[in-house]
Order: C-alpha cells, then structure tokens, then sequence
C-alpha cells in the first residue's frame, strides 16, 4: 500500500509545504551524514546500527568487517570510489545502510528537476551542492551513475511524451540479455555489472509458483529487486503496477515530464539490483513527487479545457 497512499498523499499536497518538507529533511540528512564522516564512533555509539541489524535480520555480529557499531556496507574491501585517500568510511545519515542513502539523493535530484522553476535561487544553489555532499558520503556507484545519467538524460526528457517512459523496463531487460550474450555483464563480481548479472539470473531462476507469488517458502533474492518483489506480489502484479505507473499522463509541463521519466528510469535501473527502493525510508518522498507532479499536471489540463 506504500505506493498508493503516498501518491494520494503527493495529490493532495500544497507546493510550499513539499518544498519546505524537502529542503528540511535535505539538510538533516546532510548534516548527520558528515557528523557520521567526522566522528563515526560517536555516530555508531547514538544509533548502535549493528544492534538493529543482529537482532532483526539474524546476522552475525562477528561478520561485521566494518568494525564498531556500523553496518558491514560501510566499508568496501577494495576500499571507497569517491575520496578514496581521505581514510573516510561510506555513510549512511539517517538511514540503515549507504545504499538507502544514495537513493535519497537520487530522489532528491528527481525533486529538484521537477520543481526548479519553483524554487529559489538560493534553494536551486542547496539541492546541487548537498546532494553532491551526500553523493560523496555514501559513495554509492549506482547512484553516481544514475545522477550523471539524469543530468544529461532529465533536460531532454522535458520535450519526451512521459507516457513512452512504459518501455524503460523492457528495453533495459533486453539491453541485460543482449549484454550477457556480448560477455559485457560481469560475472557475479562485486561492480556494477556484476550486480546486473545477479539480478539477471535471479528473475531467470525463478519457477511458476514464485512467478505467481503463490511458493510457500520465499527464496533470499538480496541482490535483485524485480526477483524478490515478484516473488512477494505476482508478475501479474509486477506488471500492472509498472503498466499504472508509466501510462499516467503527467501533461506537457517540462518539470512534470521530467518528474515521471526520472522516476520510472529509476525504478527500472534499480529493481535489477536493490529492492530497496521500494522501503519507505526512501520510496516514500519519490512517491509524493510522483502524486504532486500528477496532480499539477492534471489542474494544467483541467485549466486549459475550461479556457
């Protein structure tokens, strides 16, 4: 139900208030995640994340190579992307794990393309710099590669119908296989093709009773959203939800448009890899988004029959 109520929640709500809510939470985030770089035993100390993980999810605490209280994630074994020298962990602010957080800042770029003409000049200035400063914090590869992609793929996307982003999902299922065939795919290794690889074989593996999300024992798909998320509401499902998503009309307007290609890019270059984009902690805001920009583009055509 995620999905629904914060989109009904995104209808309903006033701009100023979505900017506010944005902006507030952007600093908080930004500024607990470089409390977290600075002193990340006092950080670890306050949440105890390791504790959650231990007593939630069944792991071992002993498996935690991170060291101290926090999440395994925070440290690469080939150490960090951005920053490298610094001596610098990957960061996690408010949320569980690094990942969660580069999600964020890639629903906060979604954010500040749809609603840059409503913005300030100075609030433009905050988005662009925080969402680099957390992009450096969790030094997530997927986002750093999907944030590039929207800032050369979004300005176009403006003058792109938002109805054709339904062929987002099929066409990168084939650009998957197509690369598996080639040898691009990186076996099972710890990059970002080696991920996609994962996924890839994790929905291939799949049998009829998990395709119709009627199995009774549910298989870990950790690594690959699509897989686990069929596995728990159907393909049926699956498939009317994108179908749903993508086929809305969001209006001509340039910030609308960007919005829904944004969004619906998003979920179909991380459910291969991550269903946590479907967690509230970060899915929640995105759908707001979603349900506003709908809305805004929906009173433009109301407006315009009436004149």
């Amino acid at each position: 139900m995620l999905i629904p109520a914060f989109i009904l929640l995104g209808t309903r709500i006033e701009g100023a208030l979505l900017r506010q809510t944005m902006l507030s939470l952007q600093l908080l985030i930004m500024l607990v995640g470089l409390w977290e770089l600075a002193s990340p035993g006092g950080f670890g100390s306050t949440f105890r994340v390791i504790d959650y993980y231990v007593q939630t999810r069944g792991y071992d605490a002993d498996a935690f190579w991170a060291g101290g209280d926090l999440f395994l994630s925070s440290e690469r074994p080939g150490g960090r992307m951005l920053l490298d020298g610094l001596g610098l962990h990957r960061g996690s602010s408010l949320f569980l794990e690094p990942v969660s957080l580069g999600n964020w800042a890639i629903v906060g770029t979604i954010f500040t393309a749809a609603m840059w003409r409503s913005l300030s000049n100075g609030a433009r200035l905050f988005m662009l710099v925080s969402t680099a400063v957390l992009l450096i914090t969790c030094d997530g590869r997927l986002a750093l590669s999907v944030i590039l992609l929207f800032c050369l793929y979004l300005p176009i996307s403006a003058y792109v119908p938002d109805q054709w982003s339904v062929a987002y999902l099929p066409l990168l299922l084939v650009a998957l296989v197509g690369g598996e065939a080639l040898g691009i795919l990186a076996e099972h290794q710890d990059n970002l093709p080696g991920r996609l690889s994962v996924g890839l074989d994790a929905l291939r593996s799949m049998d009829l009773d998990q395709l119709l999300g009627i199995r009774a024992d549910r298989v870990r798909f950790d690594d690959a959203g699509w897989a686990d998320f069929v596995q728990a509401q159907s393909v049926v499902i699956a498939m009317g939800l994108w179908l749903a998503l993508a086929c809305s009309s969001f209006g001509r307007d340039p910030g609308n448009r960007m919005a829904k290609h944004g969004i619906m890019l998003f979920l179909a270059l991380c459910l291969p890899i991550s269903n946590s984009l479907l967690s509230i902690k970060t899915a929640a805001l995105m759908w707001v988004v979603y349900g506003f920009c709908y809305a805004r583009g929906r009173l433009t055509r109301m407006e315009g029959n009436a004149a």
